[in-house]
């Protein structure tokens, strides 16, 4: 896969944290923080992949690191955030990427399902972000990027749970930007359609003629993919966003349009 980008050196001197960092997205956007030349933790629950990744973002030059984590424990988005402040010396960037998803109609969702979800999606950015905070204040020049989904504002039949976290996040996203941007934080939302090439959109992909129902209607005659999303959050990282507070991208291809 490739997720070469056209930036250089943008967020050099940086310390970033990315959640769900093992595949799709967060992998993207930590490899893309890398090659602007910031310092990476990467998080995520399969460490033999994490590892690797890691592993080769450092034989490429840059820094990264990888830290086993459920954050769904108790303890865990505390002690991970602490642990990833130690790796390189501070906290600059935070993103909110780890998810969930679950596709089917509300009757079928059972308990399980609601709470895996919500855990996730919503509790785990939360504390997480709680944890960051202490960090991040430190320094008045940082940025949290949480991680939404183009369900948040035109949702769709079978997702009621993972579009209603999502949105949840996307307000916590606007309530963070209020209480925290005055003291140097900035907080923002990136907001994917379809991602074509993350492992999360295969379900999705598996029950949707995207041909026929979905490209019709994207001006940009494609879906988005891992790729768009990283070249978002590098901006959202760096210096040119600093005038952004609680706003979201949404990388749609001009769907909502």
């Amino acid at each position: 896969m490739n997720h070469e980008l056209t930036f250089a050196g943008q967020l050099a001197g940086k310390v970033a944290l990315v959640t769900g960092a093992t595949s799709g997205i967060g992998e993207a956007i930590a490899r893309a923080y890398a090659r602007e030349g910031a310092c990476v933790i990467l998080t995520g629950r399969r460490a033999q992949l994490g590892e690797s990744v890691a592993k080769q973002i450092n034989a490429d030059g840059a820094k990264a690191a990888f830290l086993a984590a459920d954050l769904t424990e108790p303890g865990s988005p505390e002690a991970v955030v602490q642990a990833a402040s130690e790796a390189f010396g501070g906290l600059d960037v935070l993103v909110n990427n780890a998810a969930a998803f679950g596709a089917g109609p509300t009757h079928a969702v059972t308990e399980d399902d609601f709470d895996r979800i919500a855990t996730l999606n919503y509790r785990t950015p939360f504390f997480v972000t709680k944890a960051a905070l202490p960090h991040l204040l430190a320094n008045q020049t940082s940025k949290i990027v949480n991680i939404g989904t183009l369900g948040a504002v035109k949702s769709w039949a079978g997702a009621s749970v993972y579009n209603s976290t999502k949105a949840a996040l996307e307000n916590l996203t606007r309530t963070w930007a209020i209480e925290y941007g005055p003291q140097g934080v900035n907080v923002n939302v990136i907001s994917p359609g379809i991602v074509v090439d993350a492992p999360m959109s295969a379900t999705v992909l598996a029950q949707v003629d995207i041909e026929a129902h979905v490209l019709p209607n994207v001006p940009a005659r494609r879906l988005c993919t891992v790729r768009d999303v990283a070249n978002a959050a590098i901006f959202l990282a760096g210096s040119g966003s600093d005038y952004l507070h609680g706003t979201r991208i949404l990388l749609d291809g001009g769907l909502t349009a």
